[in-house]
C-alpha cells in the first residue's frame, strides 16, 4: 500500500504529475491492480490539529490511462545574451532581440526523443527552432503530454502576454502567426506564464 496525504481539503481527485515525471506516472499505472494506492486530503485547523473531513480522493484511472503516454506538445524555454542576425531556414535572416523566447513544438509520437533532439547542439537544421538552439542559451524544457494536439492554443495563450516572434516561425503547417515569444525578462518569474502552464498542465478530467 502507498499512502498520499493533501494538505488541503478542497480537492476533486487525485492525479499524478505526468507532465514532469513519465516515469512515475506509468509505473503508477502499472502497479494499480497490485498496490492499494490510497490518496486522502485533510484539512488543518489553527491550532495544527487535524479538522475532522478527511476524505479518500478519487483517481481518474480511465483519464490517466488515455493521457499518460508520450505524445503533446512542449515548451523550450532560451535565452539570448545579445542581439543577433540569425539566419532561420526558409524564413531568412532574421534579427532576434536580446532576452528570453518560448517555442512551442509539438510531437504526437515521441515526445521525449523530440525534446531530446532540441537540446542537441551538433544535428541536421530541420526546423526554424534548431537554428535559434544552435545560439541560444539556458536551454529548459516543458512538456505537457496531452492525447490531443494542442500547440496552437498554447500558442494562443502566450501570445496574450509575450511579444510575438518572426512571422511564421514554428507554424508553416498552421494558422497561427508563430509560434515563437519573446520576453525581455525571464518568463519564469512571470506569474501570467505560470498561469498558462497551469490552464493546461493541470486540466480536469
Amino acid at each position: 500500500m502507498i499512502l498520499f496525504i493533501v494538505h488541503y481539503p478542497h480537492v476533486r481527485c487525485f492525479m499524478p504529475d505526468f507532465h514532469t515525471d513519465y516515469d512515475f506516472s506509468t509505473t503508477m499505472l502499472k502497479v494499480r491492480d497490485d498496490l492499494m494506492i490510497l490518496p486522502i486530503a485533510v484539512g488543518w485547523r489553527p491550532d495544527l490539529t487535524i479538522d475532522q473531513g478527511v476524505r479518500i480522493l478519487e483517481i481518474p484511472w480511465k483519464y490517466l490511462k488515455q493521457e499518460i503516454k508520450d505524445i503533446g506538445s512542449y515548451l523550450l524555454v532560451l535565452r539570448l545574451e545579445r542581439r543577433r542576425l540569425i539566419r532561420v531556414g526558409g524564413l531568412g535572416k532574421v534579427m532576434f532581440e536580446k532576452g528570453s523566447y518560448i517555442y512551442v513544438g509539438s510531437a504526437m509520437r515521441n515526445l521525449r526523443a523530440r525534446i531530446g533532439r532540441h537540446g542537441q547542439r551538433r544535428k541536421k537544421m530541420h526546423w526554424h527552432i534548431d537554428y535559434l538552439t544552435q545560439v541560444a542559451h539556458g536551454f529548459l524544457s516543458i512538456p505537457i503530454r496531452s492525447s490531443q494536439r494542442r500547440e496552437c492554443e498554447i500558442a494562443q495563450a502566450l501570445s496574450s502576454i509575450m511579444k510575438s516572434g518572426p512571422l511564421g516561425f514554428g507554424s508553416s503547417d498552421c494558422h497561427c502567426f508563430t509560434h515563437l515569444f519573446w520576453n525581455e525578462g525571464n518568463p519564469l518569474e512571470m506569474e501570467a506564464f505560470h498561469n498558462v502552464l497551469e490552464r493546461f498542465m493541470m486540466r480536469r478530467p
